[in-house]
């Protein structure tokens, strides 16, 4: 196991979407979280077409509220801000209204699609979160009925400026064989940058990575691993190890 565990997709803040909903399931899933080894976490709430999505105020206070409750009770993990935002159409009229949260303030979006979005539209989405001036993180690549078809298509997506992320329960095997096989392909590949855990619970969906930071270092060279799990998050999101 490596130093640091950076978690960089995860559901913690109460009450503001399907995740946590309340403070007390927020601290029961980051003491699980702190007893998997992770050091950090990029809370990152769904940001959806007319939703009612908290506003880049309110998840950088609740964030800020989560890192004292966790002080108090001596969880040693430290918390940033972020959104995981499905893609629309018209992104760019949420994005001119202030109304996104970048990951920890970087010039970096996490963006989701429907699982059976085609590939066009995946593409078209990372392209319009670069002309609003971000680099596009794509949450869960394996969810992504083209590319769990086609995993050529992840390394022309990621040749396109797009960067990689997966689900720690994924990479073992939880998503069933076909899944696991498509993460292990791009792990082999390197084309994975980043690995959260997409945590919505302290039951099911729990912010578990230790089995999979562990799988990671058996299988794969080190170097790279560290990169995956911490590195490449410390640097792109301006996190302080």
């Amino acid at each position: 196991m490596g130093k640091y565990l950076i978690d960089m997709h995860c559901h913690i803040l109460p009450a503001v979407d399907d995740g946590s909903q309340s403070m007390e399931t927020t601290k029961k899933m980051i003491e699980i979280a702190a007893g998997e080894g992770i050091t950090h976490m990029i809370a990152t709430p769904h940001f959806k077409k007319a939703h009612h999505n908290a506003s880049p105020e309110t998840v950088r206070k609740l964030v800020d509220d989560v890192q004292k409750m966790a002080e108090e009770n001596g969880i040693d993990i430290r918390f940033f801000p972020g959104n995981e935002v499905m893609y629309f159409g018209d992104i760019e009229e949420a994005y001119e209204a202030g109304r996104l949260t970048p990951m920890n303030g970087s010039d970096y979006l996490m963006i989701e699609f429907y699982p059976d979005d085609d590939y066009a539209r995946l593409r078209r989405g990372v392209e319009t979160v670069q002309s609003l001036g971000f680099h596009p993180v794509l949450a869960h690549v394996e969810r992504y009925l083209p590319l769990l078809s086609h995993p050529e298509l992840v390394e022309e997506l990621k040749g396109r400026g797009a960067y990689i992320s997966v689900n720690a329960s994924s990479a073992v095997g939880d998503g069933g064989l076909k899944v696991k096989s498509f993460v292990k392909r791009l792990l082999k590949k390197q084309l994975v940058d980043f690995i959260g855990t997409d945590a919505h619970h302290y039951e099911s969906r729990a912010p578990r990575m230790k089995r999979c930071a562990e799988y990671l270092y058996k299988k794969y060279d080190e170097k790279y691993v560290n990169k995956v799990l911490y590195g490449n998050a410390a640097k792109c999101f301006g996190i302080e190890l």
